[in-house]
């Protein structure tokens, strides 16, 4: 998985091979895939190069040009479900309210509504935003996270919760609920996930 990569160039390399080296089945983009919409056609050219199905949600930083663009690709999950190998993976793009006015944001209780009409429990969350109190601390000390996301979470109680969106809180979160941000990709952080018996996740 990758969150916030923010158009680096380097991720469009170092994804396909960390896939590869890594076997797997699955390449999950939570959120933030291009800086403002920029490069264009990033979206596009990432999960092209991918040699995996790829399941994908926008980020606050990512306008809506980026989001059709996932839609036009098969990959986009904002606000939706899919089952694959027998699992259900939920998505939730864009961030609950931020200072900075970003490009895509959602009330809470739009955030609330959208995933409760989808969401199962024992699925798979993949959720940019990070559910309130969990791996959301900025630099101010502050808890940023959503609490819709929390409600869902607390509700539904899913395998795991994939997210992103805070730089400055990356980790792994375990528990009878596995919880990782395995940081921005564009320096460099990837997240690897095994979902069995157990969920397994850490930080590449």
């Amino acid at each position: 998985m990758a969150t916030d990569l923010h158009g680096a160039g380097r991720v469009l390399d170092a994804i396909p091979a960390a896939v590869r080296e890594h076997r797997a089945d699955l390449f999950l983009a939570v959120g933030d895939i291009t800086d403002f919409g920029r490069p264009r056609g990033y979206a596009k050219d990432l999960i092209g190069r991918v040699p995996v199905p790829t399941l994908a949600v926008p980020g606050n930083c990512d306008p809506p040009s980026v989001m059709r663009e996932l839609d036009g690709l098969g990959v986009d999950l904002h606000m939706r479900k899919t089952m694959i190998q027998g699992l259900t993976f939920v998505g939730l793009g864009g961030a609950n309210p931020t200072p900075f006015g970003t490009p895509f944001e959602i009330e809470e209780d739009e955030i609330w509504r959208g995933l409760d009409a989808v969401m199962e429990p024992g699925a798979v969350l993949m959720s940019h935003p990070p559910p309130y109190g969990h791996l959301d601390i900025v630099r101010s000390g502050e808890h940023v996270g959503s609490t819709a996301v929390l409600r869902i979470v607390e509700k539904y109680r899913p395998r795991a919760v994939l997210t992103g969106h805070i730089h400055e809180s990356p980790g792994v979160e375990e528990g009878d609920i596995v919880m990782i941000n395995p940081g921005p990709a564009k320096d460099g952080r990837l997240g690897l996930v095994d979902i069995g018996e157990k969920v397994v996740v850490r930080i590449l």
